[in-house]
């Protein structure tokens, strides 16, 4: 068995893409690396990064899979870290906000990641209905609509806000076969386990035929074939299906004195 992205999570990275290319970045700075895939592919397309992240077996994975790359992994709790690394064109999280009590506070820290006129992507879980074995097993506080999620980066003073819904239809058709997958595999919620402990491993759970496949399937999970499911979940950006939200937003210019 291999670690192969789902097609959520590919569909996902895709318009997460767009919206980075849109910005034309040279420099970023991910929060939440994870064991940083989405972060490689900034790199391969030629930015420059770093990336912060708490897990330190999240770090582990993310130093093999980042070898080579112009990037630089700061190990630190992005929350109370101080001073943050310098301003980057670009801060991006995916699926981090979520696990966050202050989430206003957190995309506040995000703006400040970025010059002034620079560019934060946050992704985020979407639609309260939808919560469910992965939510508790993971460690989420909540989940998002596009209004809610626009009003925290509102009030984190960001602007030009744009959310998108994304992966759609892929994550909905698959959303209960995920549930069943995560129940089988046992990668319930444990009581024991606290938030921080959740956190640090929600990204990183070996769940056959959700995160492990056979090698065989990179026949199916790979960017060229899942082409066309690319262009479809683009006709969905602007509807409240999506069980994954990613939203563009700025931080204000420097105003003349």
């Amino acid at each position: 068995m291999v670690w192969l992205d789902p097609p959520g999570t590919l569909l996902q990275n895709r318009a997460v893409i767009e919206l980075v290319d849109r910005a034309s970045a040279r420099t970023f700075c991910e929060v939440g690396v994870g064991a940083g895939r989405l972060s490689r592919a900034l790199c391969d397309r030629g930015l420059r990064g770093a990336g912060i992240e708490f897990s330190a077996a999240a770090l582990e994975q993310a130093r093999t899979t980042l070898a080579g790359a112009d990037y630089q992994l700061i190990a630190e709790n992005f929350m109370t870290m101080e001073p943050l690394p310098e301003e980057f064109d670009l801060a991006l999280s995916m699926m981090v906000m979520e696990h966050v009590e202050d989430d206003v506070g957190f995309a506040a820290r995000m703006k400040n990641l970025v010059r002034p006129g620079g560019t934060v992507l946050i992704g985020v879980p979407a639609r309260m209905d939808r919560w469910g074995i992965e939510d508790e097993a993971a460690g989420h506080l909540r989940r998002y609509d596009r209004p809610g999620l626009a009003r925290v980066l509102r009030k984190a003073g960001l602007m030009e806000i744009e959310v998108r819904s994304v992966s759609v239809p892929a994550a909905n058709l698959t959303f209960h076969a995920s549930n069943f997958l995560i129940r089988r595999a046992g990668a319930t919620a444990k009581p024991s386990l606290t938030q921080r402990q959740k956190t640090e491993t929600s990204g990183l759970r070996e769940v056959p035929f959700k995160t492990v496949f056979p090698s065989a399937f990179k026949a199916v999970l790979n960017p060229v074939t899942l082409f066309p499911l690319f262009l479809l979940q683009r006709a969905f950006y602007d509807t409240d299906l999506g069980l994954t939200l990613v939203a563009s937003a700025k931080r204000p210019p420097l105003t003349p004195p």
